[in-house]
């Protein structure tokens, strides 16, 4: 089986109860702790449509079809998330580029595609903040499905306790990933 040919495009607008539906899908609200309603979606991420909030939005295309959603943001641009990534102790943290992501549909998961499109995004982050020495990504330690795609796409564990964060997504034990740049694969 051929891996699937992947792209990433812009979010919209109209992604919006794309992305919903997704939030509602138990394989994703499960890590992903968001309200899935359209109101709510459209409140939450608004900010970053209209350019108040800092972070970019992709949709994830695997043979051209949504698949999923990927965001990049830069820690500094986020004190508190900073400041939680500081206490982890790991040099560099706070100054990283940060990648999240979902895969919308469970059938796409556990056949290569999440690996495939982290390492992928992993390179445009780092394009993207070239003064960003690494990328980081936090996921609950119960995710073995995340944490074993970030490991194929070359990150490494380098921390494991609970977050000083808001998000409700970062509650209960976590592990800390992060991929330096000039690491390859």
């Amino acid at each position: 089986m051929r891996p699937p040919a992947i792209t990433f495009r812009p979010f919209t607008a109209d992604d919006l109860p794309l992305l919903a539906g997704w939030l509602a899908r138990p394989h994703v609200a499960r890590w992903w702790r968001e309200d899935p309603g359209l109101a709510a979606v459209e409140v939450r991420y608004s900010p970053t449509l209209d350019g108040r909030d800092p972070t970019e939005l992709f949709v994830l295309e695997a043979d051209g079809a949504p698949a999923g959603l990927f965001q990049r943001y830069l820690a500094a641009d986020y004190p508190q998330w900073a400041a939680a990534l500081h206490e982890t102790g790991q040099p560099g943290v706070d100054a990283a580029a940060g990648i999240d992501y979902l895969i919308g549909d469970a059938a796409l998961t556990g056949r290569g595609l999440g690996t495939l499109a982290i390492a992928a995004f992993t390179r445009m982050a780092l394009a993207r903040y070239p003064a960003a020495g690494l990328v980081v990504v936090a996921v609950s330690q119960h995710n073995i499905a995340s944490w074993r795609a970030l490991e194929k796409a070359g990150y490494r564990r380098c921390w494991a306790g609970e977050l000083a964060s808001d998000d409700p997504s970062d509650e209960g034990p976590m592990y800390l990933y992060r991929h330096d740049r000039g690491v390859t694969r």
